[in-house]
């Protein structure tokens, strides 16, 4: 097993606790605090718990969160950085999504308490926050609003999943396209092998693409 892979069944390491927040990690937490308040009305009570249990964590380009077969304890949400989420050990990767900052991160099968099936890495320096599913489960317990929530951000991954599926009926220049519409921010970082992967297309022919849309 790729001793790179943290799979979080103890305490995570490189982390921050509440308690020692400093200010520019508590202005990152009121971002998150922001992206909830877009989804839904929470309370004063419900906003302070919820901060207090979260967790930080840091990871290096390439760093793996998760690998096949580990059952996901916690939820995340990126402060920066980019996740990308594949399968395949060897190269080239079948790579299934990408996840940039200001965004949650909810490995799969993570409600349904099951092993997963793909690899969770990180293509830059990332920060996460972190939820387990333990504090998710208490918040769930002590508040409806909490329920609606993690409802929501559920739905949020199965809409994530039918435009994948959407984006791969489409031709390959179509692909191309549409992902430079809905997340240009693919293109500006670089990482072009992972993206064409994600296009389900060669490289040589993301290439072919790329240079017949730069010269119109």
């Amino acid at each position: 097993m790729n001793s790179k892979y943290r799979h979080l069944t103890g305490r995570p390491q490189n982390l921050l606790l509440p308690s020692v927040f400093n200010n520019t990690h508590m202005m990152e937490v009121d971002k998150f605090l922001k992206k909830i308040r877009e989804k839904i009305l929470l309370t004063e009570e419900i906003q302070l718990e919820l901060k207090n249990s979260l967790t930080e964590m840091h990871f290096a380009p390439n760093d793996g969160l998760l690998s096949p077969g580990y059952v996901p304890t916690s939820i995340y949400y990126i402060q920066k950085g980019l996740a990308m989420g594949y399968t395949g050990r060897q190269k080239p990767q079948a790579v299934n999504w990408f996840m940039n900052e200001n965004n949650f991160l909810i490995p799969s099968y993570f409600f349904h308490r099951e092993p997963g099936t793909e690899f969770i890495s990180f293509l830059e320096e990332t920060t996460l926050l972190t939820l387990s599913f333990d504090k998710m489960k208490t918040l769930i317990n002590r508040y409806e609003e909490a329920f609606y929530l993690f409802l929501l951000l559920a739905e949020d991954g199965i809409r994530a999943g039918k435009e994948r599926e959407y984006m791969l009926r489409l031709l390959p220049e179509e692909r191309y396209l549409y992902i430079a519409k809905t997340t240009p921010f693919l293109f500006s970082r670089g990482h072009f092998d992972q993206l064409a992967s994600y296009l389900n297309i060669s490289r040589r022919h993301f290439v072919r693409i790329r240079n017949n849309f730069s010269r119109r």
